[in-house]
């Protein structure tokens, strides 16, 4: 009567030139350390990184037997985890079908009623409750009670779609990863590059972004001697040479984020592992990324989204183009790698606004480049305005993939015009003699990671370069 969880197939539908990481389904693997934890029998199988097509992943599922079938779901995966769950039942599957993730908590009551095949439908972080709920579906217990909740009644739905109060950081168990097929994660960093949360929340208002709706607008953050550990026990168990933080705002406490260099430094694990953040600009300095940079960091990514000042109003970014070009100076003076994330088909804007974007993007000089195409998720209220103003191009919620399609009627482009604004930025960075240069020497000075660049990305070239 155990509990098996399961991330849907999704790497084919959002390989791109600057997407090419394979990562853990951190959220899965934590619910499953949960649930060990209470001596609750749970297994894990990541259809993604394992490459299995939706037979496979069904036959593992009915072979498995489990009482309750755990399913995770962003907006464009939605399908697949209902497909995993008809052809799980069609094939003789009997237990409890549960899904959560970002697009189940945005809309928990229409996931139910659009994918009958599901049975309950949780919002939020779910450590929390996910001992009880799998009691009471392998015990036939009533729902009721459980905040956050929502599962199928008759032809209707029941429950408390309310977000409940997060967990504890610090009280939560390691992530199971002994689960996780962990020689499969990899990125362009490295072949052995694995995963590593040490904070949730974001206070930002980005009308663009589901965070603060999932994980709450107070940043939480890890005891950061505990980060530190698991920085060592990721290098001593699973040969871990360069970490990723997967947190939204990994630098919004510098207070913070010294203690944890200081944490890092007195283990000696610089000499060892390599790591990386994400971040806002306006939550640097050179002092703190100095600092970030003599304890192992090699990296740190930051949105600049766009560079129209009408196009940032309209995100409510909350930032202006001089805090884009401090922080990426200033990251460049501590000798870091960057990574700026911009977007395209941003509400009212023109192609002469993208090519603004590329004159910063010039100005900037990242490392690497990512290009968005603006989508209006479910829980955000960039998705709310499209849907009042009618601006949604499609309601397929497949075709929500924020590096290939342009959903979102932005009011001047048409859909094939913000695409290729997207191809096109990308392919003037991509393809520059520049970035070829430095992709050339990152090869070259570090051999593993050469090797790690050319492995994750053979597939993505071809898209880079061909049009749409």
């Amino acid at each position: 009567m155990s509990t098996l969880l399961v991330a849907p197939p999704y790497q084919r539908r959002i390989a791109s030139v600057a997407q090419t990481t394979v990562g853990a389904p951190m959220g899965l693997a934590y619910l499953a350390g949960v649930l060990r934890d209470a001596s609750q029998p749970v297994d894990v199988i990541d259809a993604n990184a394992l490459r299995l097509d939706l037979p496979a992943v069904t036959r593992r599922i009915v072979d498995a037997r489990p009482a309750v079938l755990g399913l995770t779901a962003v907006t464009p995966t939605i399908d697949l985890c209902a497909e995993i769950a008809t052809r799980a039942r069609q094939s003789g599957f009997e237990g409890a079908v549960v899904v959560g993730g970002p697009h189940p908590s945005a809309l928990p009551a229409r996931t139910l009623t659009d994918h009958p095949a599901i049975d309950v439908a949780v919002v939020g972080e779910a450590e929390g409750r996910i001992v009880e709920l799998v009691r009471r579906l392998r015990d036939s217990v009533p729902l009721d009670g459980l905040p956050g909740v929502l599962w199928r009644h008759g032809d209707g739905v029941r429950g408390d779609p309310g977000l409940p109060e997060p967990p504890d950081l610090d009280a939560l168990p390691r992530p199971a990863r002994d689960l996780l097929p962990m020689k499969r994660y990899r990125s362009p960093d490295s072949l052995r590059a694995h995963t590593v949360v040490a904070t949730r929340g974001c206070p930002a208002p980005c009308t663009y972004c589901g965070v603060p709706g999932f994980f709450g607008r107070r940043v939480r953050r890890r005891d950061p001697e505990d980060v530190a550990e698991e920085f060592g026990e990721l290098a001593r168990h699973w040969r871990a040479d360069h970490i990723n933080f997967v947190d939204d705002t990994f630098t919004w406490d510098a207070d913070w984020v010294h203690a944890l260099c200081d944490a890092l430094a007195e283990r000696r694990l610089p000499d060892r592992l390599t790591w990386q953040c994400l971040t806002r600009v306006d939550r640097v300095d050179r002092g703190l990324l100095e600092r970030m940079a003599a304890v192992g960091c090699r990296r740190v990514e930051m949105g600049i989204e766009c560079a129209s000042v009408e196009g940032l109003a309209a995100l409510a970014k909350g930032i202006k183009q001089g805090q884009v070009e401090r922080a990426f100076a200033a990251a460049r003076a501590a000798r870091l790698e960057t990574m700026a994330l911009a977007m395209v088909n941003v509400p009212g804007e023109s192609a002469s606004d993208v090519d603004r974007t590329w004159r910063l993007v010039q100005e900037i000089d990242p490392d690497q480049l990512q290009v968005a195409i603006c989508t209006p998720y479910p829980g955000t209220r960039l998705y709310d305005d499209a849907v009042r103003d009618g601006a949604l191009r499609t309601h397929d919620f497949a075709r929500f993939r924020f590096l290939r399609e342009a959903v979102l009627d932005n009011g001047v482009m048409s859909e094939d015009e913000a695409v290729r604004a997207q191809r096109r930025l990308q392919r003037r960075f991509w393809l520059r003699p520049r970035t070829v240069a430095r992709l050339a020497a990152r090869a070259v000075l570090r051999p593993r990671t050469g090797l790690a660049i050319a492995r994750t990305s053979v597939s993505t070239v071809p898209a880079l370069v061909r049009r749409r």
